[in-house]
């Protein structure tokens, strides 16, 4: 586990088929504290947490594929999660709170992103701006793509939820797959828009 910026926290399970990571990440925030896509905790990043005083009281769960270690975190944890509603259908779990698109947890703001899955959700944190992706964008290796079409429920949606991004002021991005974009990340979204994406 590492602190990407202040109160962003991420750990890493490296996909050895699709060869890039899988990332959970934490957000601190003023109001609480934010586990979000979580998978397998290893012994150094559970000591990591520990030292760090990251105590989680929410859950976010971005869209339908990113549930994950989802169990054993509430093993760990006894904290709410939370889900957009539209993805409660085929997520296969009860989630404790469901959101829609500018409801808040702990401060953070659920962007709802449909195309890749119906309630895909991003968290945008203003103060920090940064924003969190699940699987709306990925980054293998630190360049933007989106999933494969065959994985998307509806491309052209997902498009338009792309070109939402270009209405928010962020520097940096944290995604579900692959590698952050820690600085100017707005412009590195554009540039990607801007390819025709």
């Amino acid at each position: 586990m590492i602190q990407l910026i202040e109160g962003a926290y991420a750990w890493s399970a490296f996909n050895a088929e699709k060869k890039f990571n899988f990332n959970g990440h934490i957000l601190r925030t003023s109001e609480g504290t934010v586990i979000v896509d979580p998978v397998a905790f290893s012994p150094d990043d559970l000591s990591y947490l520990e030292a760090a005083g990251l105590k989680p009281d929410a859950l976010v769960i971005t869209n339908r594929n990113h549930v994950r270690e989802r169990e054993s975190v509430l093993r760990r944890w006894k904290i709410p999660t939370v889900l957009h509603e539209l993805e409660v259908p085929e997520a296969g779990v009860s989630p404790d709170k469901t959101v829609k698109d500018g409801d808040k947890v702990h401060g953070l703001v659920c962007v709802h992103l449909p195309g890749k899955s119906p309630g895909e959700i991003a968290l945008y944190w203003p103060e920090r701006r940064l924003f969190l992706l699940g699987d709306a964008l990925i980054a293998p290796g630190g360049r933007l793509r989106t999933v494969p079409p065959e994985k998307q429920d509806d491309p052209a949606a997902l498009k338009r939820s792309l070109a939402l991004l270009r209405t928010y002021d962020f520097d940096h991005l944290l995604v579900g797959d692959g590698d952050p974009v820690l600085g100017d990340a707005k412009t590195a979204v554009v540039a990607f828009l801007n390819q025709g994406a």
